[in-house]
């Protein structure tokens, strides 16, 4: 009998193990959804999820300098992998939709606080971000998307948010509320 059990409990952990069943990340940009890798990806989530992103136009470096300014330009290329605009609505007529490879994420994450704690910057970035992306209106993201502001310092407690990646910093979102 004993035997019997033994056989049972392997053959559930090994199909248990491999059913595709992970536990979510808790912290870090893994823990903001489902990773998005392609331009397309990020496009479809866009229309799924905003209800619109039309006149998609893929984006050089330099476009990206006229579109962010050259001080948050220099902060995002380094970890930008692709970049594109498209228009999702009468109030959002061009919004930046910008991809991360790899960890570039989590590098642009311990960048921005670097530039942060040396006074180079006040505040997160004006995007919101998801799991291996970032999108430029903010305000979009974070309210109609459930995106979260990267902020460091961050203490606001009726706020829900994931650790980030980088020390002392978070994913927050205040449409998302605590207590």
């Amino acid at each position: 009998m004993k035997r019997v059990a033994l056989i049972f409990l392997a053959a559930f952990c090994v199909l248990t193990g491999c059913s595709g069943v992970q536990q979510g990340a808790t912290r870090g940009a893994a823990a903001l959804g489902q990773r998005l890798t392609t331009m397309d990806e990020l496009v479809d989530w866009m229309r799924d999820s905003a209800g619109g992103c039309d006149e998609v136009i893929p984006q050089t470096s330099e476009a990206l300098v006229e579109f962010l300014g050259p001080d948050n330009a220099a902060r995002f290329e380094p970890y930008v992998a692709e970049w594109a605009t498209c228009s999702v609505s009468a109030e959002f007529p061009r919004v930046g939709l910008v991809l991360f490879e790899g960890d570039a994420q989590r590098k642009f994450q311990e960048s921005w606080h670097d530039a942060m704690t040396d006074g180079e910057v006040a505040d997160g970035p004006s995007f919101a971000f998801g799991n291996g992306f970032g999108v430029s209106a903010g305000a979009l993201g974070v309210s109609r998307l459930g995106l979260y502001w990267f902020l460091c310092d961050y203490t606001d407690p009726t706020a829900h948010r994931i650790p980030a990646d980088e020390q002392d910093c978070v994913f927050a979102n205040s449409e998302h509320a605590h207590g």
